[in-house]
């Protein structure tokens, strides 16, 4: 396998924390970012190949650092996997509009700087983009009217970018991902009681009856960075137990 330089967001826990060393063990260079240091500490712990930022991507001038330090240290970027993102339970009538800002800010904002700031190096060497999203764009929940919105929004910069960058060899793809076990359900102001009874709500609209595990997600980014993915672009691969059928 040819060793990638990859930029990975949210990489300090969850999907993004087993994906980030996964690809380390594969052979490729891996820089992940994050807001919590310790977190990111304990990703890139006892892996040469993943290193780590400290950075917010809903700051451009984070984002900038970032690029900086890619380009500094490795005069290249192969990948971008944009993984970073917040999904709060929130119904219409119970909405925080700060929170909803929130998670325009991390889930959108944030992805379309990232890519943007990144896509001199991308150009460079003809390189890719994952965004991940959810199933919940096809198959939405009432309680989580702003997640699901928002995932809608990056599907659809997602296609318009892999129209958009084909003509410099660029490929965009999108992973509609369904229930994971992740810590991002647990970043939410809800009990544990409100979480169960959601996560339990969530199971019995998945056909295959539980949720998925992250490294089930990461087989399917292996492939979508490999030569052997080297037609595919704008496509949206379901790694959701059938949840939006």
């Amino acid at each position: 396998m040819d060793q990638n330089v990859i930029l990975l967001t949210g990489g300090g826990s969850g999907i993004g924390q087993v994906t980030a060393q996964e690809l380390a063990r594969d052979g490729h260079r891996v820089v992940i970012v994050g807001r919590n240091e310790d977190s990111l500490v304990s990703t890139a712990e006892g892996f040469d190949s993943l290193e780590y930022v400290v950075a917010d991507i809903t700051n451009t001038a984070d984002i900038e650092a970032v690029i900086a330090h890619i380009t500094e240290r490795h005069g290249r970027l192969d990948v971008v996997i944009n993984n970073a993102g917040m999904a709060p339970v929130q119904p219409l009538e119970n909405l925080d509009m700060a929170q909803f800002d929130q998670v325009y800010a991390v889930n959108v904002r944030g992805l379309v700087d990232v890519t943007r700031q990144a896509l001199p190096l991308l150009k460079e060497s003809r390189g890719s983009v994952i965004n991940l999203s959810s199933s919940l764009v096809d198959n939405p929940m009432t309680t989580m009217p702003a997640y699901s919105s928002a995932k809608a929004a990056v599907n659809q910069l997602s296609k318009v970018w892999a129209k958009d960058l084909a003509r410099h060899g660029i490929r965009v793809n999108y992973m509609s991902v369904g229930p994971i076990e992740s810590p991002i359900y647990d970043k939410t102001d809800q009990s544990e009681e409100e979480r169960q009874a959601h996560k339990d709500a969530v199971t019995s609209r998945v056909p295959l009856g539980r949720f998925g595990t992250s490294e089930e997600v990461t087989s399917v980014i292996r492939f979508l960075i490999s030569e052997q993915a080297s037609y595919i672009t704008g496509a949206d691969y379901a790694v959701d137990g059938g949840f939006r059928l």
